[in-house]
């Protein structure tokens, strides 16, 4: 089978012919339909994000189940799956209080076991969740970065109705980010950007009526206080995985607002936190979801809630090298690949 795989030492992955994966019996075995590239991807692609040698990336996925380890129950052969990227052990004091995402022993799908850059892929039964058989396949393969957004917003839940909120960075998060948030009942959403990202702010702009602005261009401090009710933004969400800006996002919440760190940072920054203890503000991380939190996001999408259009791009799965350097090059958004 065709499947692409990481080489220590080498740029990129190798496109590559191998056996079909071998299921243990907790595992089922997928054909995989549609993946996506995800951000945690491209840190395996460029190299710093290590994983083992021959490694298969790949977490964001729609399949169709074709074999069934001897444990495993409630699916069947040809259910239509979308995985959660979490393998938790269950028995930590993590997963005993319920946060499945800080498992210390944590596994993950395309980084600590082969992924879907492949035609087929040996999953754990446990991280699996069945979707219609309609199920469109491009959107199917979207439903995990749903679900990060989903898992963000929901870390403010309490205290989203009628707030003004900025959300830095228009990547596939930060747009899911804006469209849940407006769901969740936010007041004006403002969206922020750099003159590279003028297209995905339109974009947001027309599809989902939100503020944006290109932060090279125009004077964020104004912009805050001609769209937002009290000058600053009640909440933040940042998502652009920029880790030397956020000491400067303190400065743009109001007097107990929240910043929520949506992003995956590979750097180090200073941060003054003066403005964070003056202002008595709250900044909260966020990783990956809870599966019950996945669950929802599938709900959503199936529902309809969630505006895809002009944010996913296709290829093929031969090509997928392609995919990455479009993304990384904002040619796309968002990258799915197929298999014929």
């Amino acid at each position: 089978m065709l499947a692409w795989k990481k080489r220590k030492g080498q740029y990129g992955l190798v496109k590559t012919d191998c056996p079909i994966p071998k299921i243990k019996d907790t595992e089922v075995l997928v054909k995989v339909l549609a993946t996506g590239i995800c951000g945690t991807d491209f840190g395996i692609y460029k190299g710093y994000r290590e994983v083992a040698d021959g490694l298969t990336p790949g977490h964001e996925f729609i399949g169709e189940i074709v074999e069934l380890g001897k444990d495993v129950a409630g699916y069947q052969v040809g259910d239509l799956v979308v995985p959660s990227i979490i393998q938790k052990c269950g028995t930590c004091p993590a997963c005993i209080d319920g946060f499945e995402a800080q498992c210390e022993n944590l596994r993950e799908i395309g980084i600590h076991i082969d992924g879907s850059f492949a035609e087929y892929t040996a999953v754990p039964a446990v991280t699996l969740h069945k979707v219609g058989k309609d199920m469109d396949l491009k959107t199917g393969a979207s439903i995990e970065p749903v679900a990060v957004a989903y898992s963000a917003v929901k870390k403010a839940e309490q205290f989203i109705p009628g707030k003004d909120v900025l959300i830095y960075g228009p990547g596939a998060i930060g747009l899911y980010t804006a469209q849940i948030a407006k769901i969740a009942g936010a007041g004006t959403i403002l969206l922020a950007g750099t003159g590279a990202d003028i297209e995905r702010l339109a974009l947001a702009k027309e599809n989902y009526g939100v503020e944006t602005i290109n932060i090279e261009a125009e004077d964020i401090e104004a912009k805050m206080r001609d769209c937002f009710k009290h000058g600053k933004a009640d909440l933040i969400f940042e998502a652009t995985g920029v880790a030397q800006i956020i000491g400067d996002m303190l400065s743009k919440l109001r007097p107990h607002g929240e910043l929520i760190l949506v992003g995956v940072y590979h750097d180090s920054s200073e941060v003054n936190f003066l403005y964070a203890g003056r202002g008595e503000l709250t900044i909260k991380g966020t990783f990956c979801y809870t599966l019950s939190e996945f669950e929802s996001a599938i709900k959503l999408v199936e529902m309809g809630k969630i505006n895809f259009d002009g944010i996913v791009d296709t290829i093929e799965l031969e090509n997928l090298d392609e995919g990455f350097e479009k993304t990384m090059s904002k040619q796309s958004i968002k990258i799915v690949a197929y298999h014929q």
